[in-house]
């Protein structure tokens, strides 16, 4: 799946903004927001810093399907359960942004990156 690249940032006025790293800004949407007036910086923050989130997820995915750090995972009992969890988390959730079945951790190809 590909996306308008990050950081992204939201202006008082609703406008949304890209930053690409060594790239010119630009607008890239408008927000019109319904609800409580106390929401919309938070709901605000949670837009802008979605691109962010989703690729330092994938990152840290990526890192734990190393073969040398899912074995040291896996060998300590003391942390694997709580883990696991935590990694099939950020599978389900890279699965919902990419729109892409992800394989069962940790047979992730490290070489392949899962967006863009």
């Amino acid at each position: 799946m590909r996306y308008t690249p990050g950081p992204w940032r939201m202006k008082s006025n609703g406008e949304l903004w890209s930053y690409p790293r060594g790239g010119a800004p630009s607008q890239i949407g408008q927000m019109y927001w319904s609800g409580k007036n106390e929401d919309r910086a938070g709901n605000a923050r949670l837009v802008s810093f979605s691109a962010d989130l989703s690729e330092g997820l994938e990152e840290l995915y990526q890192l734990v399907s190393q073969p040398n750090v899912a074995a040291a995972i896996k060998a300590d009992q003391k942390i694997f359960g709580k883990a696991r969890l935590i990694i099939e988390n950020a599978r389900a959730t890279l699965e919902q942004v990419t729109g892409e079945k992800l394989p069962d951790w940790p047979h992730l190809d490290p070489t392949k990156k899962l967006s863009g």
